[in-house]
């Protein structure tokens, strides 16, 4: 008795395959050569979204310790050392600012990855930011500039060792994206 049966082979060849997707194209307003690199960009996202509100507090605080002054610029940070403020910080006002911060780069990506090929919706929500910040916070353009360094820090250091020369070409990237559009609203 036989375990195993011989098969017979069908004629029918059954099911046919489906198509192979077609290749997602990237806005050439985001400023990265294909949807791979956006791809690749929102995978290393995920990590620094685990982290959340560290993030968020490591990458406002060191804003903050960079450009003191501004601290004047929230009222919420009125119990803030802008100068000595650090991502244990434990105010209400500075958690919640730091999360909205992180907030905006969040929707950007996921707003991106909803539609690749057309990124007028992040645009709209960037450059609405950047109005916010001159009507509200009264904050200079040169500001949206400043944030770049403590956000490109807060990537390398939840990233660690996967932070190479190609995530920071990535994360330049995207700044230089969102910052376009942040200061097109504001100047709008």
């Amino acid at each position: 008795m036989a375990v195993f049966k011989k098969l017979k082979k069908s004629k029918d060849k059954g099911v046919p395959l489906p198509e192979p997707e077609p290749v997602k194209q990237l806005d050439k307003r985001v400023g990265m050569d294909t949807y791979r690199d956006f791809f690749t960009l929102k995978n290393y996202w995920k990590a620094v979204d685990r982290k959340r509100q560290d993030s968020a507090q490591m990458m406002f605080s060191r804003y903050l310790n960079q450009n003191p002054d501004n601290a004047k610029l929230y009222p919420k940070l009125k119990n803030i050392d802008g100068a000595t403020v650090d991502m244990t910080c434990s105010d209400s006002g500075f958690e919640n600012m730091a999360a909205l911060y992180l907030k905006v780069f969040d929707e950007i990506i996921s707003t991106i990855e909803e539609k690749p090929g057309d990124v007028q919706m992040a645009c709209d929500r960037l450059k609405s930011v950047g109005k916010m910040h001159k009507s509200k916070v009264s904050q200079a353009p040169q500001n949206f500039k400043a944030m770049e360094e403590p956000f490109m820090y807060m990537v390398k250091e939840v990233l660690q060792d996967r932070f190479n020369e190609k995530a920071e070409g990535l994360f330049q990237k995207f700044y230089a994206f969102c910052l376009k559009y942040l200061i097109e609203g504001y100047n709008s």
